[in-house]
Parts: structure tokens; C-alpha cells; sequence
């Protein structure tokens, strides 16, 4: 046969158990073939990669195509490749593999085989504001709560405890600091920890009070007047 394909000797730096054992049989005695899938094993290496996942199908296509867009060597053309051989000349790193190390580089930088891996870094989370919870006279400890920015979605984070054992639902809920507006978020879930999101205008309106009361279950949405947990977001 020819020499293999520039995406069979990507893939069997990538994926070796995808190429057909025809292709591997050539490489296996061929030695530019084997120069080119070395080439592409140093740029692995050179990216600080080691063990690299098998990727989703087309991924080397997108990412060869990301590298190309960012002004990368184009791939050699189907004539090129004829020329290149009909002459027995190769260079050592043929241009479609200095696309390939581009595109690793990216993969490598944006943590994407580590994604690809199912090690997937959570979003970095930036602390709005933050308060510690206490009963509403101020005299004990009943939580932590805090709004994080994840990427632009605004979400506050409810830790509370020690909240009694009174019969009913505990509510969540955003009080203005004037005094007379007040608006729920959600229902704490068991274990009494939650996440809930939240419009930051409402903070920027002076909804920073947050308030967990009891409520029964009677379908009304008012407030009980029953609150065990307060603090004050700053």
C-alpha cells in the first residue's frame, strides 16, 4: 500500500486501537510512516500531555481546523503528497503534523483532555458578598451564607444548621434593607443546604438580608413571621 493517511497516523497517536490492522502492519514497516507517528508522539510529550483519552469522533478534525483558523501550516495537498512521494523527499515533520502540535498545544492549554477524561475542572466562582448566619436576636451560630458568580450566573449558596424542630418548611428568603419589601427564593432542601439563583439586581436593589423562616404547609406564600436564621450580605 501508499503511505498512510495524515489522519490514520494521527490516529494511532491518538486512538491506535481505531486504525485498521492493515494500516498498522504498514507503519510497523515503514519507516517514514513510523517517523511521522514519533513526530506526533514528541509533540504529545512536548505539549505536557502524557496518556491522552481517545477522542469523541471528528475531534481531530475540529481541532486541526481550530488550529488552521488561528493561522497555522496549512495540510498538505492531495498533489503534494503525490509529489512528495513520487520524489521518495519528506520532511521530518510534515505540515499537516506541525497543525496536529498546534492543535494538541490548544487541547492542552484549555484543559480540554482533561475534560475529555471526565476530569472536568468545575467554572471558577467569584464571592459577591457574604454573611455569617445567626438567630435574629444575634445570640447563636446557624450558618453561612454567600452569593458566588460562576461565569456570569449569580447564585446564593445557603449552609445553614441548628435550625429547631418545628414542624413545617423551611423558606428562604431575600429581605430589602428598607424594611418593607421581601421576596422568597426557594424551599431548603433536606439537610438544610441549597443553591439558589438570584437576579444580582436584586442585591443592587438592597436584597441583601437573608432570612430562613418556617412555614406551614398551607399553600400560603406569605411569610409565617417565623424566622430562625438571618444575616446581612456584605
Amino acid at each position: 500500500m501508499d503511505h498512510a493517511e495524515a489522519e490514520e497516523l494521527a490516529a494511532l497517536a491518538f486512538d491506535p486501537d481505531d486504525v485498521a490492522p492493515e494500516v498498522r502492519a504498514h507503519v510497523a514497516s515503514c519507516e517514514e510512516c513510523r517517523a511521522s507517528v514519533a513526530s506526533l508522539a514528541d509533540v504529545r510529550l512536548a505539549a505536557g500531555e502524557e496518556a491522552l483519552v481517545p477522542a469523541p469522533p471528528g475531534m481531530r478534525k475540529r481541532v486541526l481546523a481550530e488550529a488552521l483558523g488561528a493561522g497555522v501550516a496549512p495540510l498538505e495537498r492531495p498533489q503534494d503528497a503525490h509529489r512528495s512521494r513520487r520524489t521518495g523527499r519528506r520532511s521530518a515533520v510534515p505540515l499537516w503534523a506541525a497543525g496536529l502540535a498546534a492543535g494538541v498545544a490548544l487541547v492542552a492549554g484549555l484543559g480540554v483532555g482533561r475534560v475529555l477524561a471526565g476530569d472536568d475542572a468545575p467554572p471558577e466562582e467569584t464571592v459577591v458578598a457574604s454573611t455569617e448566619l445567626t438567630t435574629v436576636e444575634g445570640t447563636a451560630a446557624r450558618g453561612v451564607a454567600r452569593v458566588l458568580d460562576s461565569e456570569g450566573t449569580v447564585t446564593l449558596h445557603v449552609e445553614a444548621q441548628a435550625l429547631g424542630e418545628q414542624p413545617g418548611l423551611r423558606e428562604v428568603w431575600l429581605l430589602n434593607v428598607d424594611g418593607e419589601r421581601l421576596v422568597s427564593v426557594g424551599l431548603l432542601p433536606a439537610g438544610d443546604q441549597g443553591a439558589f439563583g438570584v437576579p444580582i439586581r436584586l442585591l443592587d436593589e438592597g436584597y441583601r438580608i437573608v432570612d430562613i423562616s418556617v412555614e406551614p404547609d398551607d399553600g400560603d406564600p406569605t411569610h409565617s413571621g417565623v424566622s430562625v436564621a438571618r444575616g446581612e450580605l456584605a
